[in-house]
């Protein structure tokens, strides 16, 4: 998963910024509306930008769509009872989407060999 985020703030790099800002700057409102044209954004330039995230969705649509329930649910609370109440679906995501890119690579291997 460090290897996609550092890849979508390498390609996408002004998204994430006005991104990151937009939320910054709406912690007191609802960011998560407020700043949904900036996260479409973000969202499609990853998707166009980085190998794989496509996968990654399919692969672990169970627990993003979890993570962002919750999110969502939570998001007008702090950030300290985000983390408690999110966090172990956040983990759940983080350890799929590092099963995928397992499989992935070691699937690549596997077609490189052949080549």
């Amino acid at each position: 998963m460090d290897l996609s985020y550092n890849l979508v703030a390498s390609k996408c790099a002004e998204q994430m910024a006005k991104y990151q800002d937009c939320v910054l700057r709406n912690q007191a409102g609802d960011w998560n509306s407020i700043c949904r044209p900036e996260g479409k954004a973000l969202a499609a330039c990853a998707d166009a930008s980085v190998p794989h995230l496509a996968e990654l969705k399919t692969s672990c649509s169970e627990q993003i769509f979890k993570y962002r329930q919750c999110l969502d649910k939570h998001a007008s609370q702090p950030d300290e009872v985000i983390g408690e109440k999110c966090g172990g679906l956040m983990k759940d995501l983080w350890e799929c989407s590092e099963r995928t890119m397992k499989n992935i690579e070691e699937r690549e291997k596997g077609s490189r060999k052949l080549v």
